[in-house]
């Protein structure tokens, strides 16, 4: 593994190393494999563009939610291993995911909250959260049934649904002018909109681009709005395949 070690030297309640994968691996832990008896898998993440490695239903949906957020840059499962002291003693630990949002970064440990309460937990989050900004790091610990909350979860499982398939140019001219003009542009279940039958995976994959945006904490149903973001249509970089 490709280590940074602390320049402050070995000392009670301190960061020794923060080590990295070492050459072609990817993580710094195997996830997936035959004799692990509790439920493990793998997600096609359309951002990353290849199969990430997940462990528990909580993480899993923790890497449907970065997919589908644009203000992710990129996300990483078991990226690296801390080893600390502390209290006199040495430990080992391996955060699930590093999050890339460009500017910053964060490390997140994600827990049910029966565990996260857990003296010797809450200890180790206490001390990483004060340590790791020295380090470039935000630690976080992000708890399971607030990646399953509802209907964000539902809402997110529908837009990677429809919005893995990249639009074209001519569907993105369609949509910036029906939103000069109207501001808006509706989920529709019954008639095939502005876009045709394409009209739902168009949204929804510029959605997931940052390009358009939607309340996610209110039911995803006909007649969703979607708007334009914040950012500039010129400011996206969409991901597109050329046409045949």
């Amino acid at each position: 593994m490709v280590s940074l070690r602390s320049n402050f030297g070995v000392c009670q309640n301190s960061i020794l190393s923060i080590e990295y994968p070492s050459g072609s691996k990817q993580r710094s832990r195997t996830i997936v494999s035959r004799s692990r008896a509790r439920s493990t898998g793998k997600y096609p993440s359309w951002k990353m563009g290849q199969m990430l490695q997940w462990e528990s239903p909580n993480e899993l949906n923790a890497f449907r939610l970065l997919d589908t957020n644009p203000t992710v840059v990129g996300f990483y499962e078991q990226p690296l291993v801390i080893r600390f002291i502390l209290n006199g003693e040495t430990h080992r630990h391996y955060p699930d995911i590093l999050v890339d949002f460009g500017s910053t970064k964060e490390l997140w440990e994600i827990k049910p909250a029966s565990e996260a309460t857990k003296p010797d937990v809450a200890e180790r989050t206490t001390f990483l959260q004060s340590q790791l900004p020295q380090k470039g790091f935000t630690y976080r610990v992000v708890i399971g049934d607030d990646l399953a909350r509802e209907p964000r979860l539902s809402n997110t499982l529908t837009l990677l649904k429809y919005g893995r398939q990249p639009a074209s140019l001519i569907e993105r001219e369609l949509v910036r002018s029906a939103l000069k003009s109207m501001n808006i542009i509706e989920w529709l279940s019954e008639s095939p909109g502005i876009l045709g039958k394409r009209h739902r995976f168009v949204l929804a994959r510029l959605a997931l681009e940052g390009v358009l945006t939607l309340d996610r904490e209110a039911p995803l149903v006909n007649g969703s709005q979607f708007m334009a973001s914040r950012l500039t249509w010129m400011d996206v970089k969409p991901s597109i395949e050329k046409e045949k």
